[in-house]
């Protein structure tokens, strides 16, 4: 089960999130470790057919400026230009309809390339190198054509896919019908706040960020199981418990826990579903908020602090 709770608005992921997020409301994050040699030979290709689309476009504006008369007009100002006016067929009507195809697909692939090759120049290609992708516009205008009913079900497979590791491992060219496009100015944003302290990399393991109207809520993703497996977790919430006089709520969750979860030859076990049911009828009957109480302790997450390798000034 993804840990989920609602990142502190006080904190610099929170403060990073609105200002570098302010054109999404979802963010999905990851550290790729995959070999930099296949990184590198990925971004060598989108090169390679990132300048040959410039060469493209480049003739079919050229082209451009004879099939819809721009020089004939021209040559009617200028005299020197003398250019007989273009055929108005049913090919002409074609030609514009692939121009407009072409601008369309290819004018947003260039601009996203020319952000990762800046990334590219100032931070090159590091081992653990941090991912922002967010929803392409083609996604979001398909989950907001879904009728209300089916609009959250049809998010959650996008996401689950998002979050699926082989979906990750996958190469993309960026392309408008993807279902994400990776954010290179976010990325790069990223790489300064850790160089600065700020905000340190491990912040950005497989998460998704969701802009919310009391403000972003992440799911942590590269947690395996419950928030309360987290180090110190399960010491703070024997520690809330006791001090709300509820301490045998934890001894009950305790004895679940090891029953539930450790095979008698001392391995361990899942957590499943059933586990997380009973932990939460433990809760209920005991009248204590769960989801509210361990949203409280994520909250004093390390993660969403300052980065302890800050230099004070």
């Amino acid at each position: 089960m993804p840990a989920a709770h609602q990142v502190p608005n006080s904190s610099p992921v929170a403060a990073f999130l609105n200002t570098h997020g302010s054109d999404t409301e979802i963010y999905v994050t990851h550290l790729d470790t995959t070999d930099v040699n296949r990184r590198k030979m990925h971004f060598f290709s989108m090169l390679g057919a990132n300048i040959a689309w410039v060469f493209l476009l480049g003739k079919r504006s050229y082209g451009a400026l004879y099939r819809y008369g721009v020089l004939f007009i021209l040559g009617k100002m200028i005299p020197i230009l003398k250019v007989s006016p273009p055929p108005l067929t049913w090919s002409l009507a074609g030609q514009l309809c692939l121009d407009v195809f072409l601008l369309s697909v290819l004018l947003p692939l260039i601009f996203n390339f020319f952000s990762t090759t800046t990334l590219r120049y100032h931070h090159g290609f590091p081992k653990t190198e941090i991912v922002f992708r967010k929803p392409t516009p083609a996604t979001v205008a398909n989950i907001v054509s879904q009728p209300q009913e089916k609009r959250d079900s049809y998010l959650n497979d996008i996401l689950r896919h998002a979050v699926d590791p082989k979906e990750i491992k996958q190469q993309t060219w960026g392309m408008p019908w993807d279902e994400w496009i990776i954010d290179s100015r976010a990325t790069a944003a990223a790489y300064e706040a850790e160089k600065n302290g700020a905000i340190s990399r491990d912040a950005w393991e497989l998460s998704v960020w969701m802009k919310m109207k009391e403000g972003w809520t992440v799911i942590e993703h590269g947690k395996v199981s419950d928030p309360l497996s987290q180090v110190g977790m399960m010491e703070k919430l024997q520690h809330k418990l006791t001090a709300m006089g509820k301490r045998h709520v934890f001894t009950q969750m305790i004895e679940v826990i090891q029953v539930k979860t450790v095979a008698k030859d001392g391995t361990a076990l899942p957590i499943t579903e059933e586990v997380d049911q009973i932990i939460a009828d433990i809760f209920r009957r005991n009248e204590v908020d769960f989801a509210q109480l361990t949203s409280e302790l994520a909250t004093e997450s390390p993660r969403f602090v300052v980065n302890s390798s800050k230099k004070s000034k």
